[in-house]
Order: structure tokens, then sequence, then C-alpha cells
């Protein structure tokens, strides 16, 4: 257990110091979410603002509220994103690794194959964590400039959803980067994942708005939930200070803003969707143990 242990913890150092000396791509790793951010401030903004403001014409409510709401929507769709984009482009390592025969030179050394698929996760996680981590102090410090409406467990919450967020993320991802063999295929599905995801997780627009059959769709994408939980966090305590001056007008963001999740005909509130992310990780993290014992059973008929 301990060589294992060992080997394990060698291979992870490996690949997180592969990746931290690609200084170039550690930045746009870390600036690809704050564009994101910096377009919605410039573009977006204004646009939801007036949307939002048009759905309370003639009611009495604090246009500071508004603005905080529309932020913090807005940051919780870019967060949640970002755990999906980064933990995304973090594969390269194994990609890069299985195009060059790095893996299988790695295999054929004494460290079981188990071990090695679990370095590259763990890499991975480590990698997701850390980035969006910063991703998410920055949006803190502009919750902080721009109106604070979060409470301390709140941001507890917040840091919560996160990890959740990357390891979903990283299972997801993994799974998927099983089945890509070259470097140039990885980064066009990146790019497809890129402008698709924030759509399909309700992170750019509500799903509300989207057809039924759509908003079925979007359950089956685990990042759906993600966002969600987000979304319910950031905004939990401006919709509270909107609720002060008019209930109605709370009641309305919670529906136009899907902060209740239609799910199959059944509409759930944060706890019910933290237990059904929850669920949706347990079941990634199964069948990458299924993929782990067919691949070592494929490679004991081998040998």
């Amino acid at each position: 257990m301990k060589t294992k242990l060992r080997a394990l913890g060698s291979l992870v150092l490996r690949n997180l110091k592969i990746f931290l000396s690609d200084r170039a791509g550690v930045f746009f790793s870390l600036l690809a979410p704050l564009i994101l951010l910096f377009l919605y401030l410039l573009f977006l903004k204004d646009v939801q603002l007036d949307s939002i403001k048009a759905m309370f014409e003639g009611v009495p409510v604090d246009e500071q509220t508004l603005d905080n709401i529309i932020n913090n929507w807005m940051l919780a769709g870019v967060v949640s994103v970002a755990c999906i984009t980064v933990s995304f482009s973090a594969q390269e390592r194994f990609i890069k690794d299985k195009e060059t025969g790095v893996i299988a030179d790695i295999k054929s050394s004494p460290v079981a194959r188990p071990v090695i698929d679990a370095s590259y996760f763990l890499s991975n996680l480590a990698i997701t964590v850390c980035i969006c981590g910063i991703v998410l102090a920055v949006a803190l410090v502009y919750v902080a400039i721009a109106g604070w409406t979060l409470s301390f467990g709140d941001v507890v919450g917040l840091i919560g959803a996160l990890l959740m967020s990357s390891l979903s993320a990283s299972l997801v991802t993994g799974l998927i980067s099983k089945a890509v063999k070259t470097s140039s295929q990885h980064g066009a599905l990146v790019g497809i994942v890129s402008a698709a995801i924030g759509f399909l997780m309700g992170a750019y627009m509500p799903t509300s708005i989207f057809p039924t059959a759509v908003q079925y769709v979007t359950l089956f994408v685990p990042g759906t939930y993600s966002a969600a939980l987000f979304r319910e966090l950031f905004m939990r305590g401006a919709i509270e200070d909107l609720g002060g001056l008019s209930e109605q007008a709370a009641e309305a963001i919670e529906e136009a803003y899907t902060l209740r999740l239609d799910f199959f005909g059944k509409e759930i509130g944060p706890k019910e969707i933290a237990i059904v992310f929850a669920a949706t990780i347990a079941l990634f993290a199964l069948l990458w143990a299924v993929c782990a014992i067919v691949g070592k059973k494929r490679a004991a008929k081998k040998s």
C-alpha cells in the first residue's frame, strides 16, 4: 500500500509540475473565465438589467437590489462554467501522454494501472479546484465592491459547491478524455464544450425560457445542478433583500432565473438539487471504477 501511495504521489506531482511549467497555459486557463466576466460587464449586464426592470415596471423596487441580483446571477454562471472548461482544458496532459506513448511507458513499469488513472484524475482535480478557486475569489471581490449580499454560510456553501463541481467535472471530463486519442481532437472538443456548455446548463440564460423538451435535456447535464447551486448561494441574500420590499417580486425572480428546477415535472429546491448533484457524482465515480476494472482485465488479457 505504501508503495502504491508513493507512486501515486510521484505521478500526481509530476503532472502538476508539467502543468505549472507551462506558464502561458496556466495564465490562459485562468484568463478565459475572467474574460467571460469582463464581456458580461461590458455587453450583457445592461441588457439583463433592462429586462428585469421591465418585469417590475410600476413596482417600487430598489434599483441597487436588482443590480445585485443580476451581478450575482451572472457570477454564479461564470464560476460554474469555469469548473467544466478548466477541467476539460487540464485534460491536455493526459491526452498528450497518451498520444506520445508516455502512458504506455508508465504502464510497462511495476505501477498498477488504477494508480496511473488515479494520478491523472487527482492532478486534474487539484488544478480545477485551484484555478476555479481563484475565479471564485475574484467573483467574491466583485460582489464586495458592487454590493455585498452574502452571509458567512453562503460563502462556506460556495466553497462546498466549488469542490462538488470540480469533482464532478474531473470525473466527467476524465471519462470523455479516455475516448480522445489526439491533441487536435481534444482542442476541437474543448472549443465545442466551451461554446455550448454555458447554455446547456443554464449559466448564460435561465433554462425557464427554454422549451420543455430542452429543459428536460439540461437535466442530464451534471453542470445544470452545479449552476443551480451556485445561483442559489450567490443570489439568496439579494432575493431576500428584494423580498423585504416585495414578496411577489422575489417569487417572480426565483421563477424567472430558475432558482427552482423543474425536475421531470416536480419543482425542487436547493437541498434536493444538492442531493441529485451528489447522486450524479456517485454515478460517474461508479462509471470511472467500472472503466478501471474493464481496462485492467483487458490489459491482463493482452499480457
